[in-house]
């Protein structure tokens, strides 16, 4: 009887553990991007978490919107930003010694505040609204 009884209780326990949830609340996060007034037509945003090098998350931007859905959301918290606009015009520059299909740089169009060097800041709160509308000069 005591062997069930404690079989029992570390099966309740572990049950509130797993059962309590999966990990922090995901929020949709979604805005616009506009660049000299204007919306920029194709680009990426992307999200690092405070004090993080790594990615937490992004989105294709076009047309000036952007939205990355609840599911593949961002936790609750205080995030670095940087969009890329890469020249629409220009194609990809081909280094001297690479051959097809190797990476290319592209120009960027946004100055390296915005990106490279982002001075852009997001505070995702839990139930939101998450609407960002960055207007970079």
């Amino acid at each position: 009887m005591l062997h069930i009884r404690r079989a029992l209780i570390l099966f309740l326990g572990l049950a509130l553990v797993v059962g309590c949830g999966s990990g922090p609340k995901k929020n949709r996060v979604s805005g616009t991007v506009k660049y000299k007034d204007a919306p920029i037509p194709a680009g990426s945003i992307t999200f690092f978490a405070e004090g993080s090098p790594a990615p937490s998350g992004g989105a294709p931007i076009k047309d000036g919107v952007f939205e990355i859905a609840e599911a593949q959301g961002l936790i609750e918290g205080n995030y670095k930003v940087a969009i890329a606009f890469p020249d629409p015009k220009r194609t990809p520059v081909v280094k001297e010694g690479e051959a097809p299909g190797e990476s290319r740089e592209v120009k960027e169009m946004l100055p390296a505040k915005y990106n490279s060097a982002s001075e852009l800041k997001a505070a995702v709160k839990n139930g939101g609204p998450n609407e960002f509308p960055f207007d970079l000069k």
